[in-house]
C-alpha cells in the first residue's frame, strides 16, 4: 500500500487526495484504509483519478467537488458530471444504456460522486486497434454500432437536458468571433480558414437544425471507447451528453474511421460499413428517412474531422500547422466527395 497516496500537501498541512476522500464519502475505502498506487489525474473540468482499491480493482473516480486549479470553472464541472450523472440514473431503466456504458461502482447525486469501473484508461478502442488485441475488428465494430443505434432509439423523442453544442457547429457560423471564445491564436487562424470554405459553412448550417432527438454523447471517438472482456464495446465519458441528433453521434464515429483510410476516395474500410450496418440494424431507420439521415451522418463525419483539426491547434502550445491544417484538407476533400460518401452510408444503413 502507498500512504503517500492518499494524502497531498496544502498551506494548511496535509490532507486526503480528492480521490480518497471520495472514495470514503460512498463506502468503497475505509477510513484507514490505503490506496494500492498513487491516483492518476485525468481531471478537466471536475476532478477524475484512475485508481487502485485495496481489494484489487481498478476504478474512475469523478467528484464534482473538486475542481482543477487549472479550469475556474465550477459552472462546466457541475454541468460536466451531471451529463454523466443523469446518464447513469437513465441507465437503470434503459437496458441498451445499461449494456452501453462501465458498470458502477457507486453513484452520489448529493455529493456529485461517480464511480465506474476502469476501462477507458487502460484500455481505449485507440490503443487497443494498435496493439492488435481486438481481434474480430468487424464484430466489434458492428456491436458498437448496434449499441449505439439501441441507446438512440430508446431514447427517441425523451424529455433531456439539452447537450452542448460541438465546438465546430459554434464557430462555423457567420459573424461569430474566435477571440470572444478565448481560443489560442492558431485556432483562430484555421477558424478563419475554415470559414472560407462554403460547403463546411453550409454543413454546419444544416446540422444546427437537429432532425431527430435523443440521448447523445456528443464526443464519440476510439478514446472514449473502451474493450471489455470479450471484447466488447463500451463508451465511456458521457460528460457533454444531452439531447441532440443521433447522425452527429454516427457521423463522429464514421470520422475515426475516415480519418484511419486517409484518403478521400478510398470510402469506408470493411470495419466502418460494419459499425454503420450494425447501427442501422439496431435503430431501424424506416426506408424513407434512410437517405436524409446517410446524408446527415455524411456531413456531421466531415465536421467531425475539422473539430478535429480544432482540437489539435488549440492542445498545441504554438499550435500544430502542419497537423491541424492536414485534417481541415481531410474534410474538405471527403465534403468534395460527399455524394458517395452518402450513398455508401445509405445502403450499410437500409434494411
Amino acid at each position: 500500500m502507498i500512504a503517500d497516496a492518499t494524502m497531498v500537501r496544502t498551506d494548511a498541512g496535509t490532507t486526503p487526495h480528492p480521490s480518497v476522500t471520495a472514495l470514503r464519502a460512498v463506502g468503497l475505502l475505509g477510513p484507514t484504509e490505503l490506496l494500492r498506487a498513487e491516483p492518476v489525474d485525468l481531471s478537466r473540468a471536475h476532478g477524475v483519478w484512475a485508481v487502485h482499491l485495496p481489494d484489487g480493482r481498478r476504478v474512475v473516480v469523478k467528484s464534482g467537488a473538486f475542481t482543477p486549479p487549472t479550469d475556474g470553472s465550477t459552472d462546466s464541472a457541475q454541468e460536466g458530471l451531471g451529463a454523466e450523472l443523469f446518464v447513469q440514473r437513465m441507465a437503470r431503466w434503459c437496458l441498451p444504456l445499461q449494456d452501453a456504458i462501465p458498470s458502477p461502482a457507486a453513484v452520489d447525486e448529493e455529493h456529485g460522486i461517480l464511480v465506474v469501473e476502469d476501462l477507458g484508461a487502460g484500455h481505449p478502442a485507440s490503443l487497443a486497434l494498435v496493439s492488435g488485441t481486438i481481434g474480430d475488428e468487424d464484430a466489434f465494430f458492428r456491436l458498437l454500432g448496434a449499441r449505439v443505434g439501441a441507446v438512440h432509439r430508446a431514447t427517441a423523442g425523451l424529455p433531456l437536458p439539452p447537450a452542448r453544442p460541438p465546438l465546430v457547429l459554434h464557430v462555423l457560423r457567420a459573424g461569430e468571433r474566435g477571440d470572444a471564445l478565448g481560443l489560442a491564436a492558431a485556432t483562430r487562424d484555421l477558424i478563419g480558414f475554415l470559414r472560407a470554405q462554403p460547403a463546411l459553412m453550409a454543413a454546419a448550417a444544416r446540422l444546427r437544425t437537429p432532425a431527430g432527438r435523443a440521448l447523445v454523447h456528443h464526443d464519440l471517438k476510439w478514446d472514449n471507447v473502451a474493450v471489455a472482456p470479450g471484447p466488447s464495446p463500451v463508451i465511456v465519458d458521457w460528460e457533454l451528453a444531452g439531447a441532440g441528433d443521433p447522425a452527429w453521434d454516427l457521423g463522429c464515429l464514421v470520422a475515426e474511421h475516415l480519418l484511419r483510410g486517409r484518403s478521400e476516395a478510398a470510402g469506408l474500410s470493411s470495419t466502418g460499413r460494419e459499425l454503420v450496418r450494425g447501427y442501422g440494424e439496431a435503430a431501424r431507420i424506416s426506408s424513407r428517412a434512410t437517405g436524409l439521415f446517410a446524408e446527415r451522418v455524411a456531413l456531421a463525419a466531415v465536421l467531425r474531422l475539422a473539430q478535429f483539426a480544432l482540437e489539435v491547434a488549440e492542445r498545441s502550445e504554438h499550435g500544430d500547422e502542419e497537423q491541424s491544417h492536414g485534417l481541415a484538407g481531410l474534410a474538405i476533400g471527403h465534403q468534395d466527395h460527399l455524394t458517395t460518401l452518402t450513398e455508401e452510408l445509405r445502403s450499410c444503413l437500409a434494411r
